[in-house]
Order: C-alpha cells, then structure tokens, then sequence
C-alpha cells in the first residue's frame, strides 16, 4: 500500500476515533472498550464493503505494538504517575507486578496443560496473558475521582508487571524454540537472568533519564527542546535497553519518565514542563486511540468460536489466581511492612479491573508459526482480551459505585463546599458588574441569584463538633496549597535549591495526605524526622570523620550541609509568613480554625527564627557569606525571570533581553559557593583557641597552622564515636559538646566540653599509636566549630614543647580524678 494511503487511512481512523468521543460521549462505556467495538465493526465491514477493503492491511504486529506503542504508552504512564505515591506503595506494586504475575503463571499454565497443550507452551501462554492494561480503568478513575493510591497501585502494578511478563515470556520462548525443557537445577540460572533484565532496565533508563534532566536543565532549554529531549528519551532508552544492551524496555523507559519528571521538570520553567504533560497526553491518546480501534480490527469474531471453552477455562483460572494475589499476598504485604491497609472494596476493584489489551495480543503474535498450539493461543488471547473490554471494563463504573468508592469524603466535601462558595462569590461579582452597569435590568438580576444560589449551595449535614473539625481541616488544606505555591516561588527565585525543595515538597505532600485535625498542627514540623537521607547522611559523615585523606573534604560537605539547613529555615520563616498573611486576609474561614491554625504557625515560625538567629551567633563570618549569596542569588534570578517574562509578552526585544541574559549570567558565575572552606586560622587565632597553646613561639603556631582543619558540627553531629578508630586530635575553639559512654547497653552522658576544651589526649600521652579505639562518644550539643590537627604533628610540637605535654597530661588527670568525666 502506498505511504500516502497509509497517512491517509490513519488520519481518518483518527478522526472515527475523536468523533466517536464526542458522540457516544454520554454511552456509559469507556473510550477504549467504545474503540474496539468500533474497530469490530470497520473489520467485518471490511470484507463486505469495497470501500473499505484497505482496512484488512491493518492488523496489530508485535513491532507495531512494542517500537511504536509501547514506549509511548509506558513512557506517558511514568511521567504522569506519582513517584512519590509509588515509593510509597512499591512493595505492594512490585508484590503484585512479580509474585502475583508468576503465581498466575504458573495457575494458568499448569491447568491449561490438563487441556492437551505442552506444559511449556501452556506456560508461555500464562505469562503473556497475566500482563495487564488498564488504561480503561485508570481513565475511568480519574473521571469518577477514585482515590489516589487504588490509581497508584493498579497503574504502578501494570507498569512493572508488562516488563515482568515480557522477561518472563522471553525466558520460557528461548526454552520453548530450543526444544528443551525446565528443570530445578535451571531455577538460579533463570532468576539470575530475571533479576539482570529486570533491573537492569531500570538502571539504564534512570541513568539515561537523570543525564537528560541535568542537559535540559544546564542548557536552560525551552519548551522545543523538552519536547523534543523527551520523544529521544522516550523511544530511545526502551529500544537502547531492548535491543542493545538486551535488559527489560518497558522498565527502562518507566524509569527513564519517573526520572526526567522527578528530577528534570520540576528545575524547568513551568511553561515547559506544563507543555511536555500536555503533549505527552495528546500522543497517548493518538497511541491508545489507533492501538485500540486495531485491536477491534484484529479480531475476527467468527474464527474465535472454537477456542470459546478454553478461553473461559483460561479466564476463570486467570480470576482465581488474581484472587490469590489480591486478597492474599497484598494484606500480607501491608502487615509485613507496616503501610496502610488495602480496604476491601478497593481490592475488589484491583481484582476484577486486571484487564488485557494490546500487550498480550503483540506477545502473542510474536510466537513462531512453527510453534504447536499457537493458533489455539492466539485465540484464546484474543478473546480473553475482548472479554475483559467488553465485560470487565464496563461493569467497573458500576461496581466502584456500590462500592461506594466513588461518594465524596467527608474532607472533600468540606473542599466542596470551600468551591462552591468561592464560585458563588464569584459569580456575584460578574452579576453586580452588569447590574452596575446598567445592562440587566433588575428582574434578571434577581433570576439570575436565585439560579446561582441554587447551583451553588451545599446541604450541610454535620453536626456542631463535627464541623468545628471540618473548618480545622479546611484551613490547613489552605495553608499547605499556600505554602506549596511559595516553595515553589522560593526555588523559582534561587532562595532555596532543587534537592531542598523536592524534599520540602515531598514533606507537605505526606501532610496533604494525612488526615489533618486540630491535634496534628503545624507545629509538629519543627520535629526534625529522621528520613532515610538524614540516616544515609549522619552514617556518610561517622564513616569520613576520622579519616585523614577525607579531612578537607569533611569540611566541604559540612558547610555545605550548614548552608542547606539554612536555607531550609530561611524557605520556612518565608513561609510562614506568607500563610500567616493569607490566613489574616481569609474572612472566610471559620474563627476559632484560622486562630489555632495561625497560632501554630506562628509557633513554627519562632521556631525558625530561633534556629537562623543562633546560626548567625554562631558562625558570623559563614552567616556573612550565607546571606550576601542568598540577596544576590535571589535578585539575579528574580531580575531574570522578569527579562523573560518582559521578552514573551513583547515588552523587550530578544537583542536587549540577550545582552541582560548576559550580564545576569555572569553575575551568577561570580558568587562564590557556600562549599568552600573558612579562611586557615592565624597564628595569633590558634593559640587563643586553648591555654594548652598559650605561650608558644609563632614559628611553631604557623606550622601548626597550616595542618589544621576548621570543622563545623551541627548540634547532635557525632564528632567522635565509642570504639571507632581514630589517630586525630581536636581543638574547639567555639560551641559546646557532651561526652557518652555505652554502659548496660545504654548511652549515658558522663561529662561535657566547651570552647578551649581539647579531644583525643589519651593515645598521644600513652599510646603514640595510629588508629587507636575511642572509649567514649562526643557529641555536638550546640553548633560547634573544631580544629582538626593529625596526630603526628601534634606529636611533633609536643617533642619541641615539653610544656605542652605537661600541660595535656594536667587536664587528663583532672578529667580521670572527676566522678562525672573517666578515662577516655
């Protein structure tokens, strides 16, 4: 068939598909179901009808379905889904994308072998059909408002479980095509190859995803080139991970999308990110829409009539073994991981909406003619696919609403009720303005309230207490949206930088999704929780701080990490003030909601103010350098943003915007980082820090001098551990520290130090070894700055300056004689 023929049909089957959405928009079925009854019927008109006779060309191919397809389908799923809700919800994900899937399997294929067919191929049949498509479901979801973790889980499980049935697939054709068979002594050697496919696709397509986000976002690129940038990474990560390097491109392309929208849209500008969803949604309609009206082609319901029995032996064994998965090993999962429990009602809906599509159809078709029993499988998918479109999928509306899945919470009819007056306010507005203007006469005004007064008002149905709740919860939805829009105004602006606001928004996120009352107030975010990054970061700096080679470095990371918190208490004080502002001008609100609501921010907001101002107590000169980078930062950055947006509505010319790019951009390059080291301490500095150096001549203070490092220790930093090794000795020269030992199994304070006290005596006055065991814990109790000096050059000074050692061994016996501080 000629190109031209080929676009030409294409864009029409387009057009039957858009036209279809809109005249059939009231018909109780989804769009795709609608499709492929629509592709049924162009098939089988087909024969009949000369005009259509070209439409017998179009039938689904396994290269159509996976290079053309597939990537676009997977990769728009990823991009859209919730990473965040699918961290959260992973181990359920991955339960019912890999044991739940091989389970069905294994049902599939050993009850299909009672039927005549070869264990092995009934097995490969049972791992192409246990793949899912529920782009039906999801899309009715999201029509009905379903909640966001049954949407979550059901699209998170067919993400994963589409690359698990094609690896497993793979795996049992090679073995089916060899003429071989499976054996236990094949197990390792199997979940080897499993678990390299697997994760290895993942791996390929968050690396590739990761150096896209950090190109787009060095290049500062526009819409153009995000667009263009994801269609590369989108085609390019599933057939690089496929055919390349042959690990799983299904999984290297979710992950590819997970990774460019976490990382790579959220430091964009947000005309270009807004653009890339927009466009992504066009071109899975386009895919979904053409997949799907070819699936309708693909059938052809006459041929299938022999392999109805068993199909529907194949489908009930396909629901008993999803029953397993979905009332068996997801409540088992939630327990043994301690997540929020699956309701019932929500795993009815996961059950019966495990639909097939055109995966399982591609799969199929990719099986060798030569292979026995392919036919019967190629039927069997066929009209299990169409039994799950035309059955499943249209009973799922009905079925979420006995279910009562899709009514209104309690909390979303409080969020209701806030819209609905908001648009009556509104809509109030726009009437006074005709009316004002002479251009409706008094008799419309009056009709037209009592109409707006009908569409906009909610029946209240709880009581006094009840409401008191609402309001609570009402305002604090307010005040995160509130505060989330001006996180992302502090990161647009340069206040804060991208892994602070992702974190920071990932915080307010897990506060939106929990159940807000007036006993779960703002206040509570001035506990520091300890995340797996705070744990990863506090073992990162117990394993760097008493290496040698790692000193200068240790030091660079801790004022990087100094500069992060500060930042993150600037982003809060920022915050709260702009919530405490809009809950003052909230009028609307329930009183007594916006005074506690207030009350608590305002608690979190000295909180802060606390925290910055000890800081500039503190580290004075680090504080200096702190907020003459952020004025200047957040300056620039605003003073950009204004040229762009001066330079898209016509108010500066792209010559004159190109040269202030220009000098912005050298500006920002002038800044110096907040990561570099403080200036090296003096000679007169030096021996200030304690009386252990008093009196030294400066030749030997300089040479000390130029081996010491300045170290920064925030409060509850570990500057030294019980039993660790460590060959260093420390100086404070500002802030205070507590000393623990390990006794009966429990830390136990025995002693604390302050600014001149000295660390690491005891193996310099006895010892004279490398790596000798610490006997206690220091920890920081305030922001501490320390002088780092190497055991051997201590020593040194210590042999030209007898004085020292005897003034170090006066401070040991006095530590050994106190009953609060003992040897350590």
């Amino acid at each position: 068939m000629p190109l031209s023929e080929t676009v030409l049909i294409l864009a029409g089957l387009l057009a039957v598909a858009i036209l279809s959405a809109g005249l059939f928009r009231k018909v109780p079925i989804p769009y795709t179901v609608l499709l492929v009854i629509i592709g049924m019927v162009l098939g089988e008109s087909s024969q009949v009808s000369p005009a259509l006779a070209p439409l017998e060309e179009f039938r689904l191919s396994p290269d159509l379905v996976f290079f053309i397809f597939l990537p676009a389908l997977i990769f728009e799923a990823g991009f859209n889904l919730d990473a965040r809700q699918l961290v959260k919800e992973l181990a359920p994900v991955l339960v019912l994308a890999v044991p739940a899937l091989l389970i069905s399997t294994v049902v599939v294929g050993v009850g299909l072998s009672f039927l005549g067919l070869e264990l092995i191929t009934a097995l490969l049949f049972g791992a192409l059909i246990s793949a899912t498509d529920p782009v039906a479901v999801i899309a009715l979801f999201r029509e009905l408002g379903a909640p966001d973790r049954l949407t979550v889980l059901v699209e998170g499980e067919s993400l994963l479980n589409d690359a698990t049935a094609i690896v497993v697939f793979g795996i049992l054709l090679a073995v089916a095509v060899g003429g071989g068979g499976l054996s236990w002594s094949d197990a390792d050697a199997v979940v080897i190859e499993f678990v390299r496919v697997f994760v290895g696709g993942a791996l390929v397509g968050a690396l590739l995803g990761l150096f896209a986000s950090e190109l787009l976002y060095r290049l500062q690129s526009g819409v153009t080139a995000v667009l263009t940038m994801s269609v590369v990474i989108a085609y390019g990560s599933f057939i690089l991970a496929e055919h390349t390097l042959h690990v799983s491109g299904v999984m290297a392309g979710a992950a590819a999308a997970i990774a460019l929208a976490g990382f790579g849209m959220t430091r964009l500008r947000h005309e270009a990110s807004d653009a890339a969803r927009e466009i992504w949604e066009v071109i899975a309609l386009i895919c979904n829409s053409l997949l799907f009206l070819l699936v309708g082609l693909s059938v052809q319901v006459t041929e299938l009539v022999g392999a109805i029995g068993p199909a529907a032996i194949a489908m009930t064994l396909i629901l008993a073994a999803r029953a397993a998965a979905v009332y068996g090993l997801v409540p088992m999962t939630t327990r043994l991981f301690s997540l929020p429990h699956v309701s019932a009602s929500e795993r009815h809906i996961m059950w019966w909406g495990g639909l097939k599509g055109g995966l399982a159809i591609a799969i199929v078709l990719s099986i060798p003619e030569d292979l026995p029993g392919r036919q019967l499988l190629l039927e069997m998918t066929l009209l299990i696919v169409l039994f799950t479109l035309l059955v499943n999928a249209p009973t799922i509306r009905p079925l979420m609403s006995r279910l009562r899945l899709d009514r209104l919470t309690d909390d979303e009819r409080v969020e209701l009720r806030h819209a609905l007056q908001s648009a009556r306010q509104h809509a109030g507005e726009v009437l006074e303005r005709f009316k004002t203007s002479g251009l409706i006469s008094e008799k419309a005004h009056t009709e037209v309230s009592r109409t707006d007064e009908e569409t906009f008002t909610m029946e209240v149905l709880e009581g006094e207490g009840e409401q008191r709740i609402r309001d609570f919860y009402l305002a604090a939805l307010l005040a995160l949206r509130k505060e989330l829009e001006e996180l992302t105004i502090l990161y647009n602006s340069g206040v804060i930088r991208q892994h602070v606001y992702l974190d920071m928004r990932n915080e307010l996120h897990r506060e939106r999704g929990a159940q807000l009352s007036p006993d779960r107030q703002a206040q509570s975010k001035t506990v520091e929780e300890q995340s797996i990054v705070l744990r990863l970061e506090t073992a990162l700096i117990r394993s760097l701080q008493e290496k040698n080679w790692a000193a200068r470095l240790l030091s660079v990371y801790q004022n990087t990490r100094l500069a992060e918190h500060l930042e993150r208490d600037t982003a809060h004080i920022l915050v709260c003030e702009s919530v405490l502002k809009m809950l003052g001008q909230r009028e609307d609100l329930h009183g007594g909601a916006r005074w506690t609501l207030a009350a608590a921010y305002e608690a979190r907001l000295a909180h802060h103010r606390k925290r910055v101002e000890e800081m500039r107590r503190e580290f004075p000169d680090f504080y200096r350098r702190f907020e003459s980078r952020l004025a200047s930062q957040a300056t620039l950055t605003s003073a950009m943003r204004h040229a762009r947006h001066g330079l898209h509505h016509g108010e500066v010319g792209a010559k004159v915007y190109k040269i202030i790019e220009r000098r912005i951009a050298l500006s920002l390059t002038k800044l110096a980082p907040l990561s570099r080291p403080l200036p090296a301490i003096t000679p007169k500095e030096l021996s200030k820090t304690t009386p252990l150096l008093e009196g030294l001549p400066e030749p030997a203070l300089q040479n000390l001098a130029n081996h010491a490092q300045t170290a920064i220790y925030l409060p509850g930093d570990t500057i030294i551990g019980q039993h660790e090794k460590g060959d260093a000795f420390y100086i404070i020269t500002h802030g205070d520290a507590s000393v623990f030992r390990y006794s009966g199994g429990e830390e136990v304070q025995i002693g604390e130090l302050g600014t001149g006290d000295f660390i690491g005596e005891t193996s310099l006055l006895y010892y004279q070894v490398r790596s000798h065991a610490r006997s206690a814990t220091i920890k920081a109790r305030t922001p501490t700055t320390l002088l780092r000096i190497r055991h051997q050059d201590i020593l040194k000074l210590m042999k030209k300056h007898p004085e020292i050692r005897r003034r170090m061994q006066d401070v040991h016996n006095a530590r050994s004689r106190s009953t609060r501080y003992r040897r350590r």
